[in-house]
């Protein structure tokens, strides 16, 4: 990627995924699935890693910075259409690419600076390095981060986003519960980025559906306005838990894999 072509990124609407816990369970699994080598570089500084897992979300007084945690796949006329490069983007959609979300870019660059971490050897650089790219690996992970439909606003769903990412994570998720998957060692890891952009819009549909149907249990009061009961929170993540915990799941193991894979890139540096 051209570094110049990041200098166009200006603001687009910021969208915060997972909220602490998911961001933190997510770190949590990964470290947990690396191998003893790779693990003892984090040792003592699990909680350092956790810490800053959402501090990109904090950052969002830069102009540049919405649209590193999303892609809006539909542009680009679906999931089996996606540029690979910002240069392919700007050429298929124009000068307003950037508005349409770069997030697979963005794994690419903080991989990078995660593979010259290792290579510093400083443990401390390489638990910033890891904290800083686990947010973008958890991000593309949302099904509403790959749709212009990314809060439900085309589809009269408005806040089904943070429903989704954070009311369901914050009410039933238990981080200790989740099971954490072995990272795997991957020469391609730079390309799989796309692959979870689409596996997450395919979700999208029922995500929405579910949605709609536990809203159908909720009062309104005066005014109209969705006076969600427990009834609604319970009947949503009846038919989306799986979902969240698989994607919760699959975001740890493919930051473990990302982790693993620079540690390698680096050439297998010892602590």
């Amino acid at each position: 990627m051209r570094r110049p072509l990041l200098l166009l990124l200006l603001a687009a609407l910021p969208l915060s995924a997972w909220g602490d816990k998911g961001h933190r369970a997510t770190c949590t699994l990964a470290l947990a699935g690396l191998p003893p080598e790779v693990r003892a570089w984090y040792a003592g500084r699990e909680a350092e890693v956790e810490a800053h897992a959402s501090d990109p979300d904090h950052w969002r007084r830069d102009r540049k910075e919405g649209p590193r945690h999303f892609m809006d796949l539909e542009p680009y006329g679906g999931p089996d259409h996606l540029p690979r490069t910002l240069e392919e983007a700007r050429d298929r959609i124009g000068g307003d690419f950037y508005r349409k979300g770069v997030v697979p870019w963005i794994i690419q660059d903080r991989w990078r600076d995660l593979v010259e971490a290792f290579r510093s050897g400083d443990a401390a650089r390489v638990a910033l390095a890891t904290s800083i790219l686990s947010h973008y690996v958890a991000d593309a992970h949302v099904p509403l981060h790959t749709t212009e439909n990314h809060d439900g606003q085309a589809t009269d769903q408005r806040g089904v986003h943070s429903r989704w990412e954070t009311g369901l994570v914050g009410r039933y998720v238990h981080p200790e519960a989740l099971r954490p998957l072995p990272a795997e060692a991957d020469p391609r890891f730079l390309e799989r980025p796309w692959n979870w952009l689409r596996a997450a819009h395919a979700l999208v549909p029922q995500l929405l559906e579910d949605d709609r149907e536990a809203d159908r249990t909720t009062p309104r009061d005066g005014s109209g306005t969705p006076a969600r009961t427990r009834a609604y929170w319970q009947i949503f993540w009846s038919r989306q838990g799986p979902v969240v915990t698989r994607q919760l799941q699959m975001a740890g193991k493919h930051l473990g894999d990302a982790i693993l894979s620079a540690w390698i890139a680096a050439g297998r540096p010892a602590l």
